[in-house]
């Protein structure tokens, strides 16, 4: 079972509280704004994003975060990790997504969506339940991204970062 956190969305604060008690074990104060979204990466380790612009990777019983991980140019609206917890992706109001991955002293590791990108912000990301420690080991890893643009894109980390695209329309137009 994984500890309880808590987003304190205008406090600027993730609190880790005892699901038994509720008590407050541990605060992590580490954006500047507004947290925006949270993913575990397993049992004691989490990612969040912020307003602010800032991601940071976090450890219960750590003070510190683990990696910080800044390149967004506005809001950063969600992040996810991978299914291996290994590669982390982000999507932002800058209408980019970035894939980073601790292991890279906090560079990107891959922009998505440059010139073919979102025409409005990114507002969600998701991994495909594929490739490496998923059931579905030999099928591609897959990052999907929706946007205020009516479009999600489906981008292929391993080679041309464009996939596929969906577009949405209203009925009648």
């Amino acid at each position: 079972m994984q500890p309880l956190l808590t987003l304190a969305l205008t406090a600027c604060f993730l609190a880790h509280r005892d699901a038994a008690t509720g008590k407050v074990k541990q605060k992590f104060e580490c954006q500047k704004g507004a947290t925006l979204d949270v993913d575990w990466r397993d049992n004691d380790s989490f990612a969040s994003c912020s307003v602010d612009k800032s991601i940071y990777v976090c450890k219960l019983g750590q003070d510190q975060p683990v990696a910080e991980f800044e390149g967004h140019k506005d809001e950063v609206n969600a992040v996810k990790w991978d299914p291996t917890g290994t590669l982390l992706a982000s999507c932002s109001d800058d209408c980019t997504a970035k894939v980073w991955s601790i292991d890279n002293g906090g560079a990107p590791r891959l922009d998505l969506h440059g010139k073919e990108g979102h025409a409005k912000e990114i507002y969600t990301i998701k991994w495909s339940p594929t490739g490496s420690g998923t059931a579905n080991p030999n099928q591609r890893l897959l990052l999907a991204t929706a946007s205020f643009d009516k479009t999600v894109k489906v981008s292929q980390l391993h080679s041309t970062p464009l996939y596929s695209t969906c577009q949405h329309t209203d009925r009648g137009e």
